[in-house]
């Protein structure tokens, strides 16, 4: 048995089931545990279900516990201070390098991120079944913009801001996604087509407002899902973040020949390439320069 921990939003949240559909279909018994993590207030919503038509297997507490040996049985807890903890982890060594791993694991409570194609690409035809969204439940909003966007030569830009501004998080996302970054990957669709339109996502709305003009427009009035959905519909290409969000936004974009642009370094204290497998076409760095593919 494995039960695999959910942690973090809707991105991330996606890589995490990823892996557990993957397992289930080669046999796995395999859970996810989808509460600890969202019980504080202010934390990201566990909402997978409500976004997607899926559903998939919780854990059970008396597994949980039994894995994480974090049973509040008075005789466990006593145990515990005389003998110490004995969990049965599989903690994840870094978020974006594959783990084969994972695949041999057995009884264990494995948290991780997994972010990377090469966990999941064999089940790709059933995730694009999965993941998919209905317009029809979006705002009048959402789909005028889907119009717009099916309209015009779209490139989907996704800028992220919020936490990342924040200075706790500098040494990890710090100086990735530059002004330069953003410039470079532009002027790159420019150079294919002056039409472009850029259609920008971001969580810092008042900074986007004053970024935009006529050929880059900023999506607002939107939800966290009909933003993912947007971005997927970009058929002129994708610029991203270093964000797990922007990543599905472009993998979601079915076109077998799309252009998507990543930063050149995805987190500053990994050297991890495996979040650009299966996806990257062009990578380019924080001074705007190529750094190939």
């Amino acid at each position: 048995m494995l039960i695999l921990r959910m942690c973090g939003g809707l991105g991330n949240q996606m890589f995490q089931y990823a892996l557990y559909r993957t397992l289930r279909e080669r046999g796995k018994e395999v859970y996810l545990e989808d509460t600890i993590m969202y019980e504080k207030a202010g934390r990201h919503d566990n909402r997978l279900e409500s976004v997607f038509p899926l559903t998939y297997e919780r854990g059970n507490n008396k597994d949980y516990n039994r894995l994480t040996d974090s049973s509040l049985l008075p005789w466990q807890r006593i145990r515990r201070k005389l003998f110490g903890r004995k969990e049965k982890l599989y903690q994840e060594k870094d978020a974006i390098t594959f783990e084969q791993e994972i695949f041999q694991a057995e009884d264990c409570y494995a948290i991780g991120y997994w972010q990377s194609q090469r966990y999941f690409e064999e089940i790709e035809a059933i995730l694009r079944q999965e993941f998919r969204f209905d317009f029809m439940k979006f705002s009048d909003q959402a789909n005028c913009y889907k119009k717009q966007i099916e309209e015009a030569r779209a490139v989907s830009l996704h800028v992220r801001r919020g936490d990342y501004l924040q200075e706790k998080f500098a040494s990890l996302y710090g100086g990735i996604c530059t002004e330069e970054y953003y410039c470079s990957a532009m002027d790159y669709f420019r150079q294919q087509d002056p039409d472009t339109v850029f259609y920008l996502f971001t969580d810092d709305k008042a900074w986007g407002r004053k970024f935009a003009d006529g050929k880059v427009i900023l999506v607002e009035g939107t939800s966290a899902e009909e933003d993912l959905a947007l971005m997927s519909c970009c058929g002129g290409g994708h610029i991203l973040a270093n964000s797990s969000f922007s990543w599905w936004g472009a993998w979601l974009d079915a076109a077998e020949d799309k252009t998507v642009i990543m930063p050149s370094k995805w987190l500053n204290n990994s050297d991890g390439q495996d979040i650009y497998y299966g996806l990257c076409s062009l990578k380019i760095d924080a001074e705007g320069k190529e750094a190939g593919v």
